[in-house]
């Protein structure tokens, strides 16, 4: 397992822990924190933007490499 697989299953563990932890607030609390869940999840994804860009220009320079 690579360290980019790692960081994507990371990002859907966390995910999902979060998604469930403000479904429990909202039903104890019947309010969320709309800041915070829209902040996580930019956050979140930028990230996963990021590792996706990584792996790609990877996959690339590699199949560069290897038509040599």
């Amino acid at each position: 397992m690579t360290t980019i697989d790692k960081i994507l299953l990371g990002i859907v563990g966390f995910i999902l822990g979060f998604t469930i932890s403000m479904i429990v607030l909202f039903c104890i609390f019947q309010e969320t924190p709309d800041v915070l869940i829209q902040c996580v999840f930019a956050a979140v994804c930028s990230e996963a933007v990021i590792t996706f860009a990584i792996w790609w220009i990877k996959k690339r320079a590699n199949k560069k490499g290897d038509s040599k």
